[in-house]
């Protein structure tokens, strides 16, 4: 994992009530991760490879166009699916986190990712 790679999911986990980030390529490899010891990042990786399958092919029979993220809301959080470049960006959240907060910090991470991706 190189070493911006690693800064920049950092940077995210850093949010106040984000446990973590993952960068996973479309097919399930683990680019770069920042999760909680908690977190099986394999796991992550083939929920994600799932999530981004069905959310791209809902997508398109729905004719929605191509797929740019997803959020799924839970009882105890939130988990954020943003594509970039064909990797897809998951963030683990509380219940509590910000998410206008959370999306200026994806948004900036997405731009310096596309750099080095």
């Amino acid at each position: 994992m190189s070493e911006r790679l690693t800064e920049i999911l950092d940077s995210l986990k850093a949010i106040k009530g984000v446990h973590g980030a993952a960068l996973i390529e479309k097919f399930g490899l683990i680019k770069g991760s920042a999760l909680p010891g908690w977190v099986d990042p394999e796991a992550v990786a083939a929920m994600v490879t799932l999530i981004l399958k069905t959310s791209q092919r809902a997508t398109k029979e729905l004719e929605q166009g191509q797929f740019f993220s997803a959020i799924i809301e839970s009882e105890k959080g939130k988990i954020l699916f943003s594509e970039i470049e064909g990797n897809i960006l998951t963030i683990i959240t509380t219940k509590e986190a910000k998410l206008g907060i959370i999306n200026l910090k994806l948004d900036a991470a997405s731009t310096e990712l596309k750099k080095i991706i």
